[in-house]
């Protein structure tokens, strides 16, 4: 069984850093991050009528991308680093069309 995993690995265009942790660890750790920035923000203005309201959930392409990056900024492979291009690319490309479909409204 070890071996089959290890021959799957090898033959992953695009691998990932995780380790143990999972996607949704990740997605935890960061929504941790976003909660904490809010609460920082909130406080600046030392309001107590402030609400601080669920962050947006954390976008798949760049839970992708972080997990297909090295602590060094690199990506895994070069395949991965053309795949986390055009992630970026079309998801510019479809913000861009929302916009335009906004203002025609």
């Amino acid at each position: 069984m070890r071996k089959k995993a290890h021959v799957i690995h090898k033959q992953s265009i695009a691998p990932h850093v995780l380790s143990r942790e999972s996607y949704e660890y990740l997605e935890n750790k960061l929504m941790g991050e976003k909660k904490k920035e809010q609460l920082q923000e909130a406080t600046k203005f030392e309001s107590s009528d402030i609400v601080i309201d669920v962050p947006s959930p954390i976008k798949r392409h760049v839970k992708w991308k972080m997990v297909c990056t090295k602590k060094s900024d690199q990506m895994t492979s070069e395949a991965s680093n053309e795949i986390a291009e055009k992630i970026v690319n079309h998801f510019q490309l479809s913000i861009a069309i929302i916009y335009i479909y906004c203002l025609i409204k």
